[in-house]
């Protein structure tokens, strides 16, 4: 049977603003309330960008899209001037440097008109049976459809609303809504056919899985930007209708794995449940290094622990499986490729999120990540203090280990730091020819003997290895000169060699585009908030057998 676990991630609430515009219409000024489309403050350049957070993806209204909004007077009773108003999304405006999202109702207006007293609530999608509705009646009342497969159908599902009803502030309707359905998300990590979509060895839903209507045929399935489809299926539940949600059947692997997990679920909240498929490398090459009870301190200075066994593997993701260099190492460089797990070497250097390796020549047709092509530029894949663990983010757990191996979390860096001493155990010279194309210079890195205090019998190896950054082009000028690449960022190869920089699964809980890492070496050890999320690190495989 599989071990399925679920995490669950807080929607980020939808902040919505409105715009003043000056428009010749029929209402005065002080009897008109503007309303203008929700909007999100987290993107790349600190505007704001619209509609909702779902699962920590910053998506945005698109034109045609059409939210109600109701006002309800001092009674309680349902105002006849703004009784489930039109507003369909028509562009964004950029005004005084932030993104503003117009909506306008069926008479060309951005406004409803204002009554003394009164208080309004807004929700999405807009749908003309909640005429003369209160916002309780519609969510109540609020049916998702069976088959949520296409985009249209998924959308139509994703209730949002005001909590509650809202009082008007300075002629305007500033709506704060928030997601009122559940969001299921299945993830497999096994093999896919050559079309990449298509499960090598598929899961099956049986009819006892609740709500009855839930299979893969009917989850939908985002498309990306290659036309891909995302390897993520979701799938919306109404709490109010199904408070909980069960899911039974099976793998069918060599040898068929029955499973069967029930769980809660809360409006508002995402349940990414991941089936993990036979692992590509060995559970062997784990090493428990007895941190379970360990007590550390967290982010929030509270003292906790684990309360669950993490495996450590013996090296670092690159030394068995996974892609190619876009150079040979020369042959006086750790680690060929070749599977030989030499725990002193240091694999492949990863953005967060990324499943291909960090660099990017631009001469091989290699395709990577560096600053200026990160997949992920607006920093949508997690929200501030998120987590990509166990999803098809989480490069260790989607593709190159699979199985329960996945990506360390926060805490269980600061277990490790913890419960174990750190010693330098010897050092070793590389040049940066797979990370710049030609041999520049030799650089030398130090191997770290990470040893349990609780058992001494039990230790890893971690190799330091600094970040990556930069664009990774490798641009010279006439006398042989690095230069810059348009970004202001140099490719400098490996940076900070002497230190060690590992990922971890979590996003930074104060910064939207930065993550938490590892960062440490033998007589320093710290958890650092402040690494981008483009910056090439290393990653060594954790997994946990009885966690839950």
């Amino acid at each position: 049977m599989s071990d399925i676990r679920k995490i669950c991630l807080l929607f980020f609430s939808l902040l919505a603003v409105l715009s003043c515009r000056k428009e010749d219409l029929s209402v005065s000024s002080a009897d008109r309330l503007y309303v203008c489309a929700a909007s999100h403050p987290f993107t790349v350049d600190g505007a704001p960008s619209t509609k909702a957070v779902n699962n920590g993806y910053l998506t945005t209204f698109e034109v045609g899209d059409v939210i109600g909004v109701t006002g309800v007077d001092k009674h309680g009773n349902i105002l006849d001037v703004c009784n489930n108003v039109k507003f369909v999304f028509r562009k964004d405006t950029l005004i005084n440097g932030a993104i503003w999202s117009s909506f306008l109702n069926d008479r060309g207006y951005a406004f409803v008109e204002r009554v003394e007293g009164a208080t309004y609530f807004a929700y999405y999608p807009y749908d003309e049976k909640w005429n003369n509705c209160l916002l309780e009646d519609i969510i109540d009342n609020f049916d998702v459809l069976e088959d949520q497969s296409s985009k249209a159908a998924f959308d139509s599902c994703d209730l949002m609303a005001t909590d509650g009803c809202i009082s008007p502030y300075s002629g305007m309707l500033s709506f704060e809504m928030n997601h009122k359905m559940a969001t299921v998300s299945i993830f497999y990590n096994n093999e896919f056919m050559p079309d990449g979509v298509t499960p090598l060895y598929p899961i099956t839903l049986y009819s006892s899985t609740t709500p009855s209507a839930l299979s893969l045929e009917h989850t939908y399935r985002a498309q990306t930007e290659t036309g891909a489809l995302e390897l993520r299926h979701r799938y919306l539940v109404n709490p109010r209708v199904n408070a909980s949600v069960k899911l039974v059947g099976c793998l069918e692997e060599t040898n068929m794995r029955l499973f069967s997990h029930s769980f809660d679920v809360e409006a508002g909240h995402l349940y990414s449940i991941s089936f993990e498929g036979e692992p590509l490398v060995p559970y062997t090459d784990g090493v428990d290094l007895e941190l379970n009870d360990v007590e550390f301190v967290d982010r929030d200075g509270n003292t906790v622990t684990l309360g669950h066994t993490v495996m450590w593997s013996k090296y670092n993701l690159g030394e068995s499986l996974g892609e190619s260099y876009p150079f040979a190492p020369a042959p006086s460089d750790r680690g060929g490729r070749t599977g030989t797990r030499d725990p002193y070497a240091r694999g492949d250097y990863y953005c967060w999120g990324a499943t291909f390796t960090q660099y990017d020549n631009g001469l091989t047709g290699y395709h990577g990540y560096g600053y200026n092509n990160y997949f992920d530029q607006e920093y949508k894949i997690a929200p501030l203090g998120g987590t990509i663990k166990e999803t098809e983010y989480d490069v260790a757990h989607a593709k190159w280990w699979r199985g329960k191996w996945r990506l360390p979390t926060e805490n269980e860096f600061r277990a490790m730091y913890a419960g174990c001493t750190f010693k330098l155990e010897t050092t070793y010279s590389e040049t940066q020819q797979r990370y710049m194309g030609s041999p520049v210079g030799k650089q030398t890195y130090n191997v770290i003997k990470v040893t349990s205090k609780k058992n001494p019998e039990k230790f890893i190896y971690m190799s330091t290895g600094g970040y990556t950054d930069g664009t990774m082009l490798p641009e010279k000028d006439a006398e042989g000169n690095l230069t810059d690449s348009g970004d202001t960022k140099k490719n400098a190869g490996i940076i900070y060699q002497g230190t060690a920089y590992y990922l971890s699964s979590s996003a930074s809980p104060s910064i939207l585009r930065c993550i938490s890492y590892a960062y440490f070496n033998a007589t320093e050890q710290d958890i650092k908030v402040t690494g981008s999320r483009y910056t090439g690190m290393l990653v060594r495989p954790v997994y946990s057998p009885d966690e839950q």
